[in-house]
C-alpha cells in the first residue's frame, strides 16, 4: 500500500501475517461492506451480474456421452440419463428449499462467492419433492460457518478448528461446523444461532478462491475496489 493522506499508512503496515490471521480480523467487516455495496451500488450490482452471466449463464447443464464397445454413442442410454437429470434438476427435487432449479442454484452460489468470498453447498442424501434420486443440495451462506469459532465441540484427535473448519495437520478439511440458523436471520428461535452441527467434509462443497496457502476462508472479490466504487458513487451524487 502506498502512503497517502487518505489511508494514512505505508508499505508493510499490515504486518507479516498468514492469510488466516489477516482474514480473522477483517472478514466480518469486508463481508458486510461488500454485501452493502452490492445492495446499494449500481456499479457493484452490475459487476456481480456480469460475472454470474459470463461464468454460469442460464446454468451449466449435463450432456451424457456414454459410448458402446464399438466407440459409438449409446443414444438410448444417454437420452435416459439426460431425462433423469432434467427431472432431478427441477427446483422441487434438487434444492432442499424447493425454490432454486439447478441453474438458479449455480447462479446463486457464484453470486455468493463474488459477494461474500465463499459459499457452502451441503449434500443431503434424501429424496425431496417427487424425485426418485436420494440427493438434494442446501445452499449455506458464509455467516453460518463462523470464522471466529474456537471450541465448538469434540474434534478428531489430529484435528483443529480453524475459522469454523475442522482440518488435519495438512489443512485438509475434516468437517465443517455449521450454525443452525443464520446469525442475522429474523424471528430466529432463542439460541438457534448458538447451536452447531458438525458436517463431515465429504458432505460439503466449499466454493472459494485461494490466493495464499493455507487459507481456510474466502475473501469478498470487491474488497480491493470498495474505495473506488464509493468514490464513483459520491461523484455521481455530486454531479
Amino acid at each position: 500500500m502506498v502512503h497517502n493522506r487518505r489511508n494514512g499508512s505505508g508499505y508493510g503496515s499490515s504486518g507479516n501475517t498468514s492469510a488466516d490471521a489477516e482474514l480473522s480480523t477483517s472478514l466480518d467487516r469486508m463481508r458486510a461492506a461488500s454485501r452493502q455495496m452490492v445492495r446499494d451500488s449500481s456499479y457493484a450490482k452490475r459487476a456481480k451480474l456480469i460475472v454470474v452471466n459470463n461464468v454460469i449463464g442460464a446454468g451449466i447443464g449435463m450432456q451424457a456421452q456414454v459410448m458402446s464397445t464399438r466407440d459409438a454413442l449409446r443414444t438410448d442410454v444417454n437420452a435416459a440419463i439426460e431425462e433423469a437429470w432434467g427431472a432431478w434438476a427441477t427446483a422441487e427435487n434438487c434444492h432442499t428449499g424447493g425454490s432454486l432449479a439447478f441453474g438458479d442454484l449455480e447462479r446463486a452460489a457464484l453470486g455468493q462467492v463474488f459477494e461474500a468470498g465463499e459459499v457452502f453447498i451441503r449434500l443431503h442424501f434424501d429424496k425431496f419433492g417427487d424425485s426418485k434420486i436420494p440427493l438434494a443440495l442446501e445452499l449455506i451462506e458464509a455467516e453460518r460457518v463462523p470464522h471466529n469459532l474456537v471450541e465448538p465441540g469434540a474434534v478428531t484427535a489430529q484435528g483443529e478448528v480453524r475459522m469454523g473448519v475442522e482440518v488435519d495437520r495438512f489443512h485438509r478439511p475434516i468437517a465443517y461446523w455449521v450454525r443452525e440458523r443464520h446469525p442475522g436471520d429474523i424471528r430466529a428461535r432463542v439460541g438457534a444461532t448458538d447451536r452447531f452441527e458438525r458436517v463431515p467434509a465429504d458432505q460439503m462443497f466449499h466454493l472459494r478462491l485461494v490466493d495464499r496457502w493455507p487459507q481456510t476462508r474466502g475473501e469478498p472479490w470487491l474488497h480491493t475496489v470498495m474505495r473506488k466504487i464509493d468514490d464513483l458513487n459520491e461523484l455521481t451524487g455530486a454531479e
